[in-house]
């Protein structure tokens, strides 16, 4: 991962940079897990992408400094810390989160979240 694109990325964003940094590497971590930082977001894939971190845009209806995370799934998840749940094709549910403090990394976590995104993101793409 490009450390100098990902400070770009977080630039005045630090309690959302120190976010990132406590819950990218725990997504690394979850096997063979590819990386790409793009001026608006960090996406983590396997055979397919399956979680984006990226920080709000200012002026949006949130806290400045926070951490988005969005995962891929293979069913629709109900928790109050989601956000947003779609369905964006059958079998795929896109899940919203809102990063605010360490407590959500953490239940995140421990929730195994990351792990069923790392899941649906190693199989293979439906054709």
């Amino acid at each position: 991962m490009d450390e100098h694109t990902v400070e770009k990325l977080f630039a005045d964003r630090p309690d959302a940079l120190r976010l990132f940094r406590s819950l990218a590497p725990r997504i690394e971590a979850l096997g063979e897990v590819t990386t790409a930082v793009t001026k608006s977001q960090v996406s983590f894939g396997a055979d397919r992408k399956f979680a984006w971190l990226w920080p709000t845009p200012q002026g949006k209806k949130a806290p400045d400094d926070v951490l988005m995370l969005t995962l891929d799934l293979r069913k629709p998840l109900s928790d109050p810390l989601i956000l947003g749940v779609q369905e964006t094709y059958p079998g795929k549910w896109t899940h919203q989160i809102r990063v605010l403090d360490d407590t959500v990394v953490e239940h995140v976590v421990n929730e195994g979240w990351l792990e069923a995104a790392y899941d649906f993101g190693s199989e293979h793409p439906p054709r």
